[in-house]
C-alpha cells in the first residue's frame, strides 16, 4: 500500500529557505570549488546513510545528479553555468546545511527547491548523458571522434537549455521569478 502525502509551503517558509541558500552562497564564496562539492557529496552519503522514505530518496538522486554535472569533464560548463551550478551546491555545503539544525526532510525541500531552479540544466545533462552512453555503447574505445560528437550533442543541449531557461523566465510572473532567485540564476 501506498500513502501519498503532499503540503504547501507559505511564503514565510519559502523565504526561510531562501535566506538559508543565500547566507549558504554567501559562506561558500570563501571556499574552493572542490570544497562545495565535497561538502555537498558528503550531505549526500549522509542523506542517504540514513534510509530515509522513497520520496526523499529521490530528492537526494537529484543532488547526486547536480554534484556528478558539476564533475563532469565531458559537459564542460560555461563559467556562468559553472556558477548556478556551485551556488546549488553551496546550498549544502555551509555548516547549517551540514550540521543537526538542518534534517533530512528540510534537506529534501531544498533540493527540491534547487532542482527546480535546474529544471532544464538538470534535463539536458540527463540528455546528455543518455547520449554519450549511447554512443559509447555502439562506437567502442574514445578518441577524436568521440570528441566531436560528445561537443556537438553538448553544444546542442546546452543551447536548448539556456533557451527554455530564457523563455521559461520571461513568460513568468514576479512569484516565480523570485523563486528561480532562490541560487541567484
Amino acid at each position: 500500500m501506498s500513502l501519498r502525502v503532499s503540503f504547501n509551503l507559505e511564503d514565510a517558509e519559502l523565504q526561510r529557505f531562501e535566506e538559508a541558500a543565500l547566507q549558504a552562497q554567501t559562506l561558500a564564496r570563501r571556499q574552493s570549488e572542490e570544497a562545495v562539492i565535497a561538502a555537498a557529496r558528503a550531505l549526500l552519503e549522509r542523506g542517504l546513510q540514513a534510509q530515509p522514505a522513497e520520496f526523499v530518496k529521490e530528492r537526494y538522486s537529484r543532488l547526486r545528479s547536480i554534484v556528478e554535472m558539476a564533475l563532469d569533464p565531458d559537459w564542460k560548463l560555461s563559467s556562468e553555468d559553472r556558477q548556478r551550478v556551485l551556488n546549488a551546491l553551496a546550498c549544502f555545503s555551509a555548516p547549517a546545511a551540514q550540521g543537526s539544525t538542518g534534517g533530512i526532510l528540510d534537506h529534501a525541500i531544498m533540493i527540491e527547491l534547487v532542482s527546480r531552479d535546474l529544471h532544464h540544466d538538470l534535463q539536458a545533462y540527463r540528455d546528455f548523458r543518455r547520449f554519450r552512453e549511447g554512443q559509447s555503447a555502439r562506437h567502442g574505445a574514445p578518441g577524436a571522434d568521440r570528441r566531436q560528437w560528445l561537443a556537438q550533442k553538448r553544444e546542442t543541449l546546452q543551447g536548448r537549455m539556456h533557451k527554455r531557461r530564457m523563455r521559461e523566465l520571461e513568460a513568468a510572473g514576479s512569484s516565480v521569478k523570485r523563486l528561480f532567485s532562490l541560487i541567484r540564476l
